[in-house]
């Protein structure tokens, strides 16, 4: 499987390639196995924790705003980008939702208007008083990531 990661508002990507996922940030490439066990843990985490981000989305408390999701952008199989997009409008099992980083493949662009069923939703990520919720795949690659 091949696919690029769009991880983070700084739009931190990865790339990745049987066995091996890039991730970057600026210039930095840090290789990260496609096995990796954080990343495949943060992805379920991710969808397993849906309905309650749904429910925040629905009627956000106090202090909350800036919903996003990622999900994988390309329709194509064995080809993935995976990108956050912020909410638009939600009805069951389908978001509105705008690209929020600048996709690298080129028939998409950044502000793009795109309709994500909720089984493609990999992570997802909101504000609540400044601090970001969620985000389960940006957390799983800090790790790898150099300390700057």
């Amino acid at each position: 499987m091949r696919g690029i990661w769009t991880l983070g508002l700084a739009a931190l990507a990865a790339t990745m390639a049987p066995g091996i996922a890039h991730a970057q940030l600026g210039d930095e490439v840090v290789d990260v196995s496609a096995a990796d066990a954080a990343m495949n843990a943060a992805k379920a985490k991710g969808r397993s924790t849906l309905p309650e981000f749904f429910a925040h989305v629905q009627s956000p408390g106090p202090g909350e705003s800036g919903f996003l999701i990622k999900y994988d952008l390309l329709p194509e199989p064995n080809a993935a980008e995976f990108i956050w997009a912020e909410i638009i409008s939600r009805t069951p099992g389908v978001t509105v939702a705008r690209l929020v980083n600048r996709p690298r493949d080129p028939r998409f662009r950044l502000g793009e208007q795109v309709t994500v069923h909720d089984i493609d939703i990999i992570d997802w990520g909101y504000f609540k008083n400044g601090v970001m919720q969620g985000n389960f795949t940006t957390l799983a690659l800090l790790p790898n990531l150099p300390p700057e």
